[in-house]
């Protein structure tokens, strides 16, 4: 394992193809202090690898040409990441394969003709699938793999609670870590072993595992058990860890708004950092992008202020408001005084979207509205989960919906509501101060109500959908009224977006998800 810290920034959207989008950060990672890049898509290493040319020629030959293709910019980006001494990782889900691959190791399918992740075959195919990607792209710095997560294209979470059993997974994840660190080991290359894990079960067996190579392969973990929800507690595997560690932190906002709103976590970041430097990680990685939103990156927003902060925290602590006011000077040439006045509203505006979250719990959706307020209720359950196989399980005793309770969360929102209106109306006084840069990006203030205001309205709906006692129809049919007048405004707001403005600001203020959830409301 390297000795320098490992200092990654992580691109996970269909932008990493693009030299236009990619070029300019590997700029801002020379600049800020990252020495590693990670492009991270679930089936990156068979997009870059073909182990040979099937029956049908003409696919094959196609295919051979993508692959030749995504290797020549690969070894491009090493090239240029060596200038300053930085490395190139690819971040994957495994076990996966294209289809390609059913043809040329038809042993990767069980008896039932279905890919069958513990068929011997996968150990094999695995290992030539590295083998080949290290002769096409020498320079690369090594592999994050994910081996636990049910997004892989054969999930091994997924096999194991199905019909098929499994005795020893700690065995399988064993060998399935050799295959990737065998060709790596010899090249001279890194590999970390990302836990992803839905299971407490899961995740022992998978962090068992990498304990067995002696340090030879790393972990790397979420700052939080499963994603980054805000103010979540540490992931508490950390605490266990005995090979060298990657804590894993977020900055485009997955579960924070997305940069449409205000997203700076500077603060929690500086105390998540503690707890890096205390037990002495080998490294940290900041995400900058998210597979399911395209043409946005944390970069594009007040969200860059996160990636610039994150190697500075890693060293030393430092004071959020001083941090932040430091990259608007350097950033967007404000005056100190100025830039102190915007770090602390942006700080401020943390507050926003971490209060859409019910007393802790996962209320929103991936920072969408739920669908349903059933869809939130499940999601408070499930830790943002929202299964929906799942009963609803509400008790007439339940906690949740008490008098008491209702008059925190109630109290809760109303005040977040009223912080975002506060923040917006100065936000907007300062905009005029400010060169038109950032002016343009902290317009993400005007947006901030809005989102408070949805959640409120929500929450409430839900507190008395779920609780049905007399009087509550009344409560639910006031609210849907106010969702539905909300609804109007947002509608509004998107309709005067530019039409060249990115199009994830109507994902995420979609006006047809609160009609979704104001007719659950009748349920």
């Amino acid at each position: 394992m390297p000795n320098a810290p490992f200092i990654a920034l992580e691109v996970h959207d269909a932008s990493l193809w693009e030299p236009s989008r990619i070029l300019p950060m590997v700029d801002k990672m020379e600049a800020w202090g990252y020495n590693a890049l990670v492009l991270h898509q679930n089936d990156l290493l068979d997009a870059c690898t073909q182990l040979g040319l099937t029956a049908n020629y003409g696919v094959s030959d196609l295919r051979l040409k993508k692959v030749r293709n995504n290797a020549a910019w690969l070894n491009r980006l090493t090239e240029r990441l060596a200038k300053f001494n930085a490395r190139l990782f690819l971040e994957i889900k495994e076990p996966s394969f294209h289809d390609y691959a059913l043809e040329y190791v038809p042993g990767l399918l069980g008896s039932d003709g279905l890919p069958d992740p513990t068929r011997p075959d996968w150990v094999g195919f695995c290992r030539a699938k590295t083998q080949d990607l290290l002769a096409r792209v020498p320079e690369l710095g090594g592999l994050i793999i994910n081996l636990s997560s049910p997004e892989s294209r054969v999930s091994l979470p997924d096999f194991v609670v199905g019909e098929q059993a499994m005795t020893d997974t700690t065995q399988w994840f064993t060998q399935m870590i050799d295959a990737f660190q065998g060709p790596l080991g010899d090249a001279g290359k890194t590999l970390y072993v990302r836990d992803f894990s839905y299971t407490t079960d899961m995740q022992s067996d998978v962090l068992g595992a990498v304990e067995t190579f002696n340090g030879k392969v790393g972990a790397s973990l979420k700052i939080t058990a499963h994603d980054y929800f805000p103010k979540f507690p540490e992931n508490p595997a950390a605490a266990s860890v005995k090979v060298p560690l990657i804590f894993e932190f977020e900055a485009f906002g997955e579960h924070t708004g997305w940069g449409v709103i205000p997203n700076c976590r500077v603060g929690e970041f500086r105390e998540r950092a503690k707890g890096y430097r205390e037990k002495g990680a080998s490294g940290l990685l900041m995400r900058v992008s998210w597979e399911a939103i395209t043409g946005a990156n944390a970069f594009d927003s007040l969200s860059a202020v996160n990636v610039f902060a994150l190697p500075r925290l890693a060293a030393e602590d430092c004071d959020e408001v001083e941090l932040v006011s430091l990259w608007l000077i350097e950033s967007f040439g404000l005056q100190t005084d100025l830039a102190g006045q915007a770090a602390r509203l942006m700080l401020e505006s943390w507050k926003i979207p971490a209060a859409s979250y019910w007393h802790g719990k996962v209320f929103p959706r991936h920072s969408c509205l739920p669908s349903t307020w059933q869809e939130g209720w499940l999601s408070m359950q499930t830790s943002g989960m929202g299964r929906r196989d799942r009963e609803l399980g509400i008790l007439p005793d339940d906690p949740m919906l008490s008098e008491a309770a209702r008059v925190k969360l109630f109290e809760e929102k109303e005040q977040a509501t009223g912080t975002a209106y506060q923040l917006a109306r100065e936000a907007k006084g300062l905009s005029e101060k400010l060169p038109p840069a950032l002016a343009s990006i902290f317009s993400a203030f005007d947006w901030l109500p809005m989102f408070a205001r949805q959640f409120e309205l929500a929450s409430k709906a839900t507190f008395f959908a779920a609780r049905r006692q007399a009087g509550d129809a009344t409560e639910l049919a006031l609210l849907a009224t106010e969702l539905t007048n909300l609804r109007g405004e947002i509608a509004a707001k998107l309709a005067d977006m530019p039409e060249d403005a990115n199009h994830h600001a109507h994902v995420l203020f979609d006006p047809t998800q609160i009609d979704r959830f104001v007719s659950s409301l009748a349920d």
